[in-house]
């Protein structure tokens, strides 16, 4: 429960776009495999206002389904393989950098011209551009969440594939509703 609460928190990265990758063993034939069960996974970073069952609930039936689309059945009796997930929600930061410009004010300034070779001296109203004069550094915090999930064979108890989703957190709700895009991208990242 904890940990599909982090994998909430995680999706609340919904203003930012998620980069997803997976590693597995170069020998992993995942037609060996035809059925699964769900194990707890590892302790996690969890803020309590994510940890809901809702959130749980989003993350099972989403992976549920993407996986019986690659073919894998639910069976907590027999299972091939186990499955487990992982979210963890991290306080970071990150330096950017911005223009600084600076601006003379605009006014009137004086001006002398010549009217039939005399000198006229009158006011004239000068709008000043901005003119670039370096950048400015500073530190921006934000929440990056992780999901993570293993596929380990109930034989060996190895993991034989694991995918990963990472981005920015920032909208509860939306990182709810998204949770079942997410997880059916991480499972889309599995070999056929």
């Amino acid at each position: 429960m904890m940990l599909g609460m982090l994998f909430v928190t995680w999706i609340l990265s919904s203003c930012s776009s998620y980069n997803f990758y997976s590693v597995g063993s170069n020998k992993l034939d995942l037609n060996k495999y035809s059925t699964y069960a769900w194990v707890r996974g590892n302790e996690s970073k969890l803020e309590d206002y994510y940890n809901n069952d809702i959130a749980e609930e989003n993350i099972i039936e989403s992976a549920n389904a993407a996986l019986n689309s690659k073919g894998l059945k639910l069976n907590n009796k027999q299972p091939d393989l186990l499955i487990r997930y992982t979210a963890v929600v991290d306080n970071k930061s990150r330096v950017i950098s911005e223009p600084v410009y600076y601006q003379r004010p605009s006014g009137f300034v004086p001006v002398r011209g010549y009217y039939r070779g005399v000198p006229v001296y009158y006011y004239q109203y000068v709008r000043s551009f901005p003119v670039y004069v370096g950048s400015e550094q500073r530190k921006v915090e934000f929440e990056e969440g992780n999901i993570v999930i293993d596929l380990i064979d109930r034989r060996t108890s190895k993991v034989v594939w694991r995918g990963v989703a990472k981005g920015e957190v920032s909208n509860l709700s939306k990182a709810v509703n998204d949770l079942p895009k997410v997880i059916s991208k991480i499972i889309g990242k599995m070999p056929s």
